[in-house]
C-alpha cells in the first residue's frame, strides 16, 4: 500500500499543494514550523479522520481560506485496487484575532446550515461517512509523543490502541464511537441522579448498552495485546542486546477472565456496574468501562512506568510501536504506510539504526528532520527528498 498523490489546499501552513508520491523512502526536511509535521498530519487524516496533532478540527483550516474550507484529497494503490479519498474540514468560526495579527481573513460567501457537519468525506466521489473512510488508508505513526507511550497518561495508551483497531476493524471503530455516547449520556444521568432529578432506574438501559459495546471492545484489545506480545519481546530484546524481557499487560477496569465466553463476560460486566452504581451515581461519573483501562509495560517483570529508566521506557515505547506495525501488516495483509515525525532526534543512536533497519523494508516511509546529518549517506541519496520551506516543497 502506498499513497501515489496527494493534494492540500488551504491545510495548514499549505496553501495549495500538489504533490506526486510512489513507493519507497520520502525525507521532508527544514526547520521547524515550516510544515513537515503537517505533510504527515494530513496523509494520516486521509486515513483515521482525525488529527494526531490538533486539539480540534478547525485548527487545520488556513486562516486566510476562501469559505474557511481545507481539503485533503489523496490517490492510494493498494494490493487489490486504486482508490481515491477526499476530506474536507470546515471551520464555521474563524478565530477573531487572525485580523489583527496581519492575517487577511475572507467573508464567508456561502453560509452553513446550523446543523451542517464540520467534516465531509468522499470515497471515489462518492460521499461516504466517516466509517466508510477510516482505514481505506492504513498508517502508522511515530512521532515524539510516542516516545512517552509507557512514561505517559492512560489515555495515551488507549489511544495507541484505538488508532491501530479502528483502522484493522470497522466495528471496532463503530462500537468506539458509539461507546463514548454512552459514557457521556450516563454521566450525565448519573449527575441528575445525584442531584435527584432522575430515578436510578433509568440507568438500566444505557448499562445494557454500555456492557455490549464495551463488551466488543474489550475484546479487540485483548486480541491486540495477544498480537503486540507475539512480537515486542522479539524487538525488546534485539535493541538491548539481548538483556531485556517485556511484556505488555493490559489492565481493563472491568474484571476481564480469559475463560469467559462473550455472553458470560456481557452479564460479568453488568454485574460489576450493579456493584459499582451507588459510587458512580455519589461522584457522577462512569467508573468502569474501556474509557478506563490502561496498559503495563513489564521489562524484566518491572513495571516501567513506575521504575523503569528512560532508555527503558524509550525502547519498551519503540517496541510497542514497532509490533504495532506488524499487527496491522498482518491483520490486513498489506504493509500500512508509515509516517515518522521528527522521531530520531529523540533517539540515541543505537535506537536510530535499530528503526531505520526495521522500517528500510517497508513499501511507503514518509519522514520528517530538521536536517539530514545523522542519517546514513547510502540512504539519503536512494531516497526521495524535499526541502520543506513556508508550506512550499523543494524537490532535489
Amino acid at each position: 500500500m502506498y499513497l501515489s498523490r496527494l493534494f492540500l489546499s488551504d491545510f495548514r501552513n499549505y496553501k495549495e499543494l500538489e504533490l506526486s508520491l510512489g513507493p519507497g523512502l520520502f525525507l521532508f526536511y527544514g526547520d521547524n514550523a515550516q510544515g513537515k509535521t503537517n505533510l504527515l498530519e494530513a496523509v494520516s487524516m486521509l486515513a483515521t479522520a482525525t488529527s494526531f496533532h490538533a486539539s480540534s478540527d478547525r485548527e487545520v483550516v488556513n486562516w486566510s481560506a476562501q469559505d474557511h474550507v481545507a481539503r485533503l484529497d489523496g490517490t492510494v494503490q493498494r494490493l487489490e485496487d486504486k482508490i481515491q479519498l477526499e476530506v474536507l474540514i470546515v471551520d464555521p468560526s474563524p478565530p477573531v484575532f487572525a485580523a489583527a495579527a496581519g492575517v487577511r481573513v475572507n467573508p464567508r460567501s456561502i453560509e452553513l446550515p446550523a446543523h451542517a457537519p464540520r467534516k465531509r468525506y468522499k470515497v471515489n466521489g462518492v460521499p461516504k461517512r466517516t466509517i466508510d473512510l477510516i482505514g481505506q488508508l492504513k498508517v502508522v505513526l511515530f512521532a515524539p509523543s510516542d516516545l512517552h507511550l509507557v512514561d505517559g497518561g492512560p489515555e495515551e495508551r488507549r489511544r495507541f490502541l484505538d488508532r491501530a483497531l479502528c483502522q484493522v476493524q470497522p466495528r471496532y471503530s463503530v462500537a468506539l464511537v458509539k461507546y463514548r455516547k454512552i459514557v457521556t449520556q450516563r454521566s450525565a444521568l448519573l449527575k441528575r441522579i445525584r442531584d435527584n432529578q432522575e430515578d436510578p432506574g433509568m440507568l438500566n438501559y444505557l448499562d445494557e448498552q454500555l456492557t455490549q459495546l464495551a463488551n466488543q471492545i474489550i475484546y479487540e484489545r485483548r486480541r491486540m495485546i495477544d498480537a503486540l506480545n507475539d512480537r515486542a519481546n522479539e524487538f525488546q530484546r534485539a535493541i538491548s542486546g539481548g538483556r531485556e524481557q517485556l511484556q505488555i499487560v493490559y489492565r481493563p477496569s472491568f474484571q476481564v477472565d480469559g475463560d469467559w465466553g462473550l455472553t458470560e463476560a456481557a452479564e460479568h460486566y453488568r454485574e460489576q456496574l450493579r456493584d459499582a452504581r451507588k459510587k458512580e451515581i455519589h461522584q457522577g461519573v462512569c467508573l468502569r468501562g474501556p474509557h478506563r483501562d490502561d496498559l503495563e509495560f513489564l521489562v524484566n517483570g518491572v513495571n516501567m512506568l513506575s521504575y523503569g529508566s528512560r532508555g527503558q521506557q524509550r525502547t519498551a515505547a519503540l517496541s510497542a510501536k514497532l509490533a504495532e506495525l506488524a499487527f496491522m501488516h498482518s491483520s490486513t495483509g498489506d504493509q500500512p504506510i508509515l509516517l515518522l515525525d521528527d522521531v530520531f532526534s529523540e533517539l540515541d543512536a543505537s535506537r536510530r539504526e535499530y528503526l531505520l533497519c526495521q522500517v528500510a523494508g517497508y513499501e511507503q516511509v514518509m519522514l520528517t528532520s530538521t536536517d539530514l546529518e545523522g542519517f546514513p549517506a547510502d540512504m539519503v541519496q536512494r531516497a526521495h527528498r524535499y526541502q520543506v520551506s513556508g508550506g512550499v516543497l523543494k524537490s532535489e
